[in-house]
């Protein structure tokens, strides 16, 4: 059991090594498909997000992108070399009107997509950064890698975020070839507060172990109430506390007026995310 097809979305050469080592690591475990995909966009799409481009700069722009996609590449191919799994590269232009859009078609066909967390103070991140649309979107677990870190190997320490909802639930089973490796998993439930008097009837964290442990999972559940504490603050002091590598939780949002409103868990943690989280909607 394990991902098959990994496919890592590729698109600053700031971090593409930094994105790549953990996405390897996963894929020479399970001696996956590596997809390496670099999207980017095209001269109209830069024109519709509001950047003013004159002829006398199209062909600068347009060399600029295939430089950077050819600077990936030779970084994929070198940490791909002689690697036990089969990598594969791709590098596409969009000429659509959203270029997360043509990554989500890619990803479709993958077990696992990685990618990185969003760069709020690169420029181009309103374009090439998107991670919680492909959380949302795509069908598929994302693992999301923070841009602080050193994360060459993950998935030693496992937390489980549980609220019993159908996202968390996806998340849960999506992880399993994760969890089944894992050297220790917790499953940890938030106690959420009653809503117009009634309490929570959620599923417990200790049915979602039991489950677990029916396919080879030693999780171990724990319960804890945020109190004066966001959410998020307390699932990352949590996973603090017990030294965790990898964070598993649902991803919440939903579209409206064809815009894509995030839930704020799911918002709160992309932005604040301390070791790499798996996403599943």
């Amino acid at each position: 059991m394990g991902y098959k097809t990994i496919l890592v979305h590729l698109n600053d050469r700031r971090r593409a090594e930094h994105l790549l080592r953990p996405a390897i690591a996963l894929a020479a475990r399970w001696n996956a498909h590596l997809i390496g995909l670099h999207a980017y966009p095209s001269i109209p799409q830069l024109s519709a997000f509001g950047t003013r481009i004159s002829g006398e700069i199209v062909g600068s722009i347009v060399g600029a992108a295939h430089q950077e996609s050819e600077h990936i590449k030779a970084v994929f191919d070198r940490m791909t070399a002689n690697q036990p799994f089969v990598p594969e590269w791709v590098s596409i232009k969009s000429m659509g009107a959203d270029i997360a859009e043509l990554v989500m078609e890619r990803g479709r066909a993958a077990d696992l997509i990685i990618t990185s967390q969003s760069d709020r103070d690169w420029e181009m991140t309103p374009i090439l950064d998107f991670p919680e649309r492909l959380a949302i979107e795509s069908g598929r677990p994302v693992l999301v890698v923070p841009n602080a870190g050193s994360f060459n190997n993950i998935g030693r320490s496992v937390m489980v975020a549980w609220s019993g909802s159908r996202e968390s639930a996806r998340a849960a089973f999506d992880a399993l070839p994760l969890l089944t490796e894992a050297e220790s998993v917790r499953v940890l439930g938030v106690a959420e507060p009653a809503r117009n008097g009634r309490e929570s009837t959620r599923l417990p964290e200790t049915a979602i172990t039991a489950s677990l442990a029916r396919h080879g999972v030693n999780a171990t559940a724990m319960q804890s109430a945020p109190g004066n504490h966001s959410v998020c603050d307390e699932i990352l002091a949590r996973l603090a506390d017990v030294d965790g590598d990898l964070l598993v939780m649902g991803a919440y949002g939903h579209s409206r007026f064809s815009e894509l409103v995030f839930g704020g868990v799911t918002r709160h943690m992309a932005r604040h995310m301390t070791v790499p989280t798996l996403f599943s909607h």
